[in-house]
């Protein structure tokens, strides 16, 4: 499916590449922030078991475990109220960068967005989305969708706040086979174990705020994906809302344990990382705000978006449904980037 993408990608990537005048190589370290603050404590591992709500005759029995949280406590209150900073400006940074992941073992890429006012308004903290690429795309693919030019656009108009934006890589999968899905891998000797869903909200989430000026709450972090990105935006919100208070799936892919790929082992082990059985079987979505779009020709995962829909609706699960124009494909998305970004913008608090 994702070698479709390519020709819109090669002419995306190109238009990108040639308008961006921001696009600089990767910038000196960043100016200490003269806030003072509550140091923000490090996200880690320590799990509790949690019992699930019920479970199905197709499902194995399973007990259900995440980690309960980390407590992080920022010197101020996010709110969603006008701040009273004055309106931004100078230029913004749409930059790759890397750091070393200690979860996976191996330097990790990523993208990451810089909103107008941040290098000059050097005490002001920000809140972070994170965007997932779908399976086999690169992390230039929300910067080639327009995340970061839309970002500026919108700025610009007033329709968003200032925000960071964090695009990593992961679901090319430059090693073969096939892509990270953003969750953690079944062992060996069924999948390669490794765990992505842990690089994401442990090691990348740790990393971006001891970098750059993010405001370490919940409330003030969103996660979103297309396709199998909106998939794994999915199980990392509803596995980890003591990270992620917002998740956006757009066009969202719906795989499970059925023995195509390896990774997702058997249910009895995928069930934990499941949108699906999370949903039933968990009331972690009580803690998120929930935003699922797809287009009314989407023939790939139209279908099991709208399953997936009507469970939610009948289970009382609040949250925001969108049918667009346009199928499963790069023209949906870069038509709706800046739909998105409006909307990460409305529900995260900012300082």
């Amino acid at each position: 499916m994702w070698r479709s993408y390519l020709p819109w990608l090669s002419i995306c990537a190109a238009l990108f590449v040639s308008s961006c005048s921001y696009f600089l190589p990767t910038p000196t370290p960043l100016p200490t922030p003269t806030l003072t603050r509550t140091p923000t404590q490090m996200l880690t591992a320590t799990r509790s078991a949690a019992t699930p709500l019920s479970t199905r005759a197709s499902d194995p029995t399973r007990t259900l475990t995440r980690v309960p949280t980390a407590t992080l406590t920022p010197a101020f209150t996010p709110t969603r109220t006008p701040t009273p900073w004055p309106s931004p400006s100078g230029r913004s940074e749409c930059t790759p960068q890397r750091f070393f992941s200690a979860t996976l073992g191996e330097t990790i890429s990523f993208f990451v967005y810089l909103p107008v006012g941040y290098l000059e308004q050097t005490p002001r903290r920000y809140p972070v989305v994170y965007l997932l690429s779908g399976l086999g795309a690169t992390m230039y693919e929300w910067p080639t969708y327009g995340a970061c030019t839309q970002m500026d656009q919108l700025l610009q108009t007033g329709r968003v706040q200032p925000m960071i934006i964090v695009m990593p890589a992961g679901n090319d999968n430059p090693a073969g086979g096939v892509g990270s899905f953003w969750f953690n891998h079944a062992p060996p000797p069924v999948g390669n174990g490794k765990r992505w869903g842990d690089f994401i909200w442990k090691d990348l989430v740790n990393y971006i705020d001891s970098s750059y000026r993010t405001i370490p709450h919940r409330a003030s972090r969103a996660i979103g994906g297309l396709s199998a990105g909106g998939q794994g935006a999915l199980t990392l919100a509803l596995t980890h809302p003591e990270v992620f208070a917002i998740v956006g799936a757009h066009s969202p892919s719906f795989r499970r344990a059925d023995g195509s790929v390896a990774a997702f082992g058997d249910p009895t082990y995928y069930n934990q990382y499941d949108p699906i059985w999370l949903a039933q079987n968990t009331q972690t979505w009580k803690e998120l705000t929930i935003w699922l779009d797809g287009g009314i020709s989407d023939t790939q995962w139209g279908d099991a978006l709208v399953g997936y829909h009507d469970l939610l609706t009948a289970l009382s699960v609040p949250h925001a449904w969108n049918r667009f124009p346009g199928a499963h494909e790069p023209a949906y998305w870069i038509a709706l980037t800046p739909t998105y970004l409006d909307w990460y913008s409305s529900q995260l608090m900012g300082q």
